[in-house]
């Protein structure tokens, strides 16, 4: 009876044994739903997870999306905004992939044929891995490396270099140096002017005419416009809405007074010639 007993556990251990399965990191992955592996990188980037398991993730979900991905060798977090992150995956023998994960579950998988542009180190850390998934090393910039890569951009061509936007810089405060002065000297200008000299032209021409003498000159006009008289010595005389009787050299100021009551570079009334006998 005992015998029978330890006969039949040492065969369920056996198969036991059987049934479980070498653990590996493919078993690591339950799942084929893009949306839940989405998530599932979202969170990891977040939480400063391993990065050989974030690059198993990113692996599945190349290969979800029907593209060939035999081994990940490298990925790149290039961009992170406040709920989307974009990376840059290298998959061994095959042109990079750009996948897009956000914290609502959207994902997207594109590239595999050159339309996504090469690591750039300037981007972002490059996470390298060998060939069993571990991570094996990184590519980042040292600080000379930095320092290069600023002069580099300083120097943007072969032929503008530093000085070409350093002149620029110096002809952009040369010329707001030269119209801080000229205004200045023009405000200063204005300050020293008197009070009468700042006084518009219809201000100037206070000396009126009696009603007799502007009658006078009425009579001597000749209507070329509506309330509008011309004298035979050239100047204009306009009567307004309210049948004042105003003073101009140009027909113009005085067809804008008689029509607008506007008092327009108005002049002094002429002196009466002597009557003659």
């Amino acid at each position: 009876m005992l015998t029978k007993r330890l006969f039949f556990i040492c065969l369920l251990l056996v198969a036991s044994a059987a049934l479980i399965r070498p653990a590996t990191a493919q078993t690591l992955i339950d799942t084929d739903d893009p949306r839940q592996l989405g998530l599932d990188i979202y969170s990891a980037v977040n939480r400063v997870a391993e990065p050989a398991t974030i690059a198993l993730r990113l692996q599945s979900l190349v290969r979800i999306f029907r593209f060939r991905c035999t081994r990940l060798t490298d990925y790149q977090v290039f961009s992170q905004r406040t709920n989307i992150i974009d990376f840059k995956v290298k998959c061994s023998g095959d042109s990079l992939y750009g996948v897009t994960v956000a914290s609502n579950g959207y994902v997207a998988v594109y590239g595999g044929n050159g339309m996504v542009s090469s690591f750039n180190r300037n981007d972002g850390l490059i996470l390298v891995f060998d060939n069993e998934g571990a991570l094996s090393g990184d590519r980042s910039l040292t600080v000379g490396q930095a320092v290069g890569s600023t002069v580099d951009r300083l120097e943007l061509e072969e032929d503008i270099n530093i000085v070409y936007v350093m002149g620029t810089v110096a002809s952009i405060l040369g010329f707001m140096m030269i119209f801080g002065l000229v205004w200045w000297r023009a405000w200063k200008f204005r300050q020293t002017r008197k009070p009468r000299q700042r006084m518009k032209p219809m201000q100037k021409h206070r000396v009126s005419a009696s009603s007799d003498a502007k009658d006078m000159f009425m009579k001597e006009s000749t209507e070329v416009v509506k309330n509008v008289f011309k004298h035979p010595r050239g100047f204009f005389i306009a009567r307004g809405k309210r049948g004042k009787r105003r003073f101009f050299k140009s027909m113009v100021w005085a067809k804008v007074y008689a029509a607008r009551g506007w008092r327009l570079f108005e002049i002094s009334a002429p002196e009466r010639e002597p009557d003659t006998v």
